[in-house]
């Protein structure tokens, strides 16, 4: 009875882990997020050719086109996959010592991941901003949009992986548990944080929760489709 617990521990440290970054994410600027935007200016410039430039609001490419800057670090995204990665997995490695190893991977892992995932979404997003209206959808409704996709196919992408190096087999569980958890981050916390004052908040918040309802549902269809297969 007592191991059974542990996982509990795991779970709330995470959830308490969540909630601290998040805090300090809402008042960091981009000095204070060097640790993230930093390797994700230096590769965007590597794979462009180019050099950005650190400044007081970001990372800027030589010729002022575009900033990497804090709103672009992807720390949501890295608090969903740390979030994905503990509460998802860490109750089942078979001892707490294993339980510690998987929280403490998890968000090396997260880290990780973000730089990477982080590092596509705005090399599209500069190309994407140069085409100009693209489908009828301004470049921020389009660049929006890309944002969406590729962070929630990469935070299922995360759960499918982990579930089959785990061992598993999660069905329509893992869908509602990334959908779930993406919401949150994106739409719920800014709304309890009083975004449903500013402006570009409903805008925002119908594209992200659409777009995810939409792949949840789809994703559910095919795990139906394949339980019964």
């Amino acid at each position: 009875m007592r191991g059974r617990n542990w996982p509990w521990l795991s779970w709330t440290t995470a959830i308490l882990a969540a909630y601290a970054l998040k805090r300090f994410y809402s008042r960091a600027s981009a000095g204070d997020l060097a640790w993230i935007l930093a390797p994700t200016a230096r590769i965007v410039g590597w794979l462009r050719g180019e050099t950005l430039v650190p400044g007081p609001a970001g990372w800027a490419a030589p010729d002022g086109s575009y900033v990497i800057a804090p709103a672009c670090a992807g720390v949501n995204f890295l608090i969903v996959a740390f979030a994905v990665s503990v509460l998802g997995f860490s109750h089942r490695p078979g001892s707490p010592v294993r339980r510690l190893g998987w929280w403490v991977g998890s968000l090396i892992g997260a880290w990780t991941l973000t730089v990477a995932v982080n590092t596509c979404r705005i090399l599209a997003a500069v190309d994407l901003y140069r085409l100009g209206p693209v489908a009828g959808l301004t470049p921020e409704a389009a660049h929006r949009l890309l944002g969406i996709g590729i962070y929630l196919g990469a935070l299922w992408g995360l759960f499918a992986g982990l579930d089959r190096a785990t061992g598993g087999s999660s069905g329509i569980g893992a869908a509602l548990l990334v959908s779930g958890l993406y919401l949150g981050m994106t739409v719920v916390t800014p709304l309890l944080n009083g975004a449903s004052r500013q402006p570009g908040y409903a805008g925002h918040a119908m594209m992200v929760s659409l777009v995810t309802l939409s792949w949840t549902g789809a994703l559910a269809l095919g795990f139906r489709k394949r339980e019964k297969t």
